[in-house]
């Protein structure tokens, strides 16, 4: 098996999701990644309940496939340890506050003189220069000072608070994982490495390019709920049905809406799919009547013998049982020496060689410690001696 980043070593200095998660996508493609972590606590998710037996699920799930190490770098014989290690990585990865790994003596500018060919990737909140450099935020900051929660929600209600980390996990993660493979890339066609700043802010912007696009070329603000997809017209909208329970239509292009409108037998609707309001809310309610008519599965049976786009509104428990997620695999259980079967995803892109995903649990707190330490030829007695003085 010949993973796409085998050989290629990360030292991951990150805690929490984004960090975790992207350093877990470069293990997955077969990166050997050491998480470091400090002596006095490591990574909160290890102990964010809910746990499973000894380790937080969170932890679990972004945290596969990694090396643990322990190692106080605000010590200087810790930093000496890790300096040592530096000379044989290939990407660096921290997501602490701007100026926190410059304090240390550990800077892009100070690795880089020991290791020319270092990618140096710092993920943080807004990034390395601006007025909110210093700022803490979390996902829902990111989502209202980008305008994208402004976005979400009904019209004439508030914001919704989402519950899934969309900045943490797509503006930080995977675009951080992006600029460290393409950073890979043109090394191997320069040999040099580079410093990477990635902001979660900075990456909601895709998330917006389509709204932003059209605000910017028609200067007519978007409104929350009134949008081509945002909850404004009929044919791309989200009806209770008769059992209490949601569908969600997202009929965008006519022949889509045309066949809806077959399927519920009211033709009359497929000329006025992009009536303008008044009508456009009166379409909205009737089709809302109409499908309150009958249940959830009474509306999935009909709508399968119909092109159109429709699918039921899962909770977590159906989604798990779908069809389809299950065909996929895209969540799986894992073995964990201690914690027995541990929740995973499974990596989100199917090759058709040497498979990235799974290929050990997460690391124990430290468990490689001694391995790494072995590796950089410190003894036996050495190695307990930095652990009595907890520098590891």
């Amino acid at each position: 098996m010949a993973l796409p980043l085998e050989g290629i070593r990360v030292l991951d200095l990150s805690q929490l999701l984004p960090g975790s998660l992207c350093t877990q996508i470069l293990a997955d493609l077969g990166a050997e990644v050491l998480k470091i972590e400090n002596p006095k606590g490591g990574d909160i998710f290890r102990w964010t309940p809910p746990l499973v037996k000894t380790l937080g699920s969170f932890f679990h799930v972004t945290n596969r496939n990694k090396k643990g190490m322990k190692l106080n770098l605000r010590d200087p014989e810790g930093r000496k340890i890790f300096l040592k290690m530096v000379p044989q990585a290939d990407v660096l990865l921290d997501n602490f506050r701007p100026g926190a790994m410059q304090r240390m003596g550990l800077g892009y500018e100070d690795l880089k003189k020991i290791n020319p060919h270092l990618i140096y990737c710092s993920l943080t909140g807004f990034g390395q220069d601006g007025p909110y450099r210093d700022r803490a935020a979390h996902d829902l900051n990111f989502l209202s000072l980008s305008g994208v929660l402004d976005l979400l929600g009904e019209k004439g209600g508030r914001p919704i608070v989402p519950a899934v980390q969309i900045a943490g996990a797509g503006g930080g993660s995977i675009n951080a994982a992006l600029g460290i493979l393409a950073s890979l890339l043109r090394r191997e066609r320069t040999g040099a490495g580079q410093y990477l700043d990635v902001a979660i802010l900075d990456g909601l912007n895709p998330f917006l390019a389509l709204s932003m696009s059209q605000y910017l070329a028609d200067g007519q603000l978007p409104r929350r709920g009134e949008t081509l997809v945002g909850g404004g017209y009929a044919f791309y909208n989200v009806y209770e049905t008769s059992d209490g329970k949601y569908l969600a239509l997202g009929s965008l292009e006519e022949k889509f809406w045309a066949e809806f409108c077959r399927a519920i037998d009211r033709e009359d609707l497929i000329a006025e799919q992009f009536a303008p309001a008044p009508r456009q809310d009166e379409l909205i309610d009737e089709v809302r009547s109409i499908i309150r008519q009958k249940t959830r599965q009474e509306w999935i049976d009909l709508l399968s013998q119909y092109d159109t786009c429709f699918s039921p509104v899962n909770t977590l428990e159906e989604a798990l049982q779908d069809p389809h997620i299950q065909h996929r695999g895209l969540w799986f259980k894992g073995f964990h020496p201690v914690d027995g079967e541990v929740g995973q995803l499974r990596f989100p892109i199917k090759f058709s060689e040497d498979q990235p995903g799974w290929r050990m649990p997460a690391p124990s707190f430290g468990e490689h410690t001694e391995e790494i330490l072995r590796r950089q030829g410190y003894d036996a007695d050495e190695i307990a001696d930095l652990a009595t003085r907890g520098i590891i």
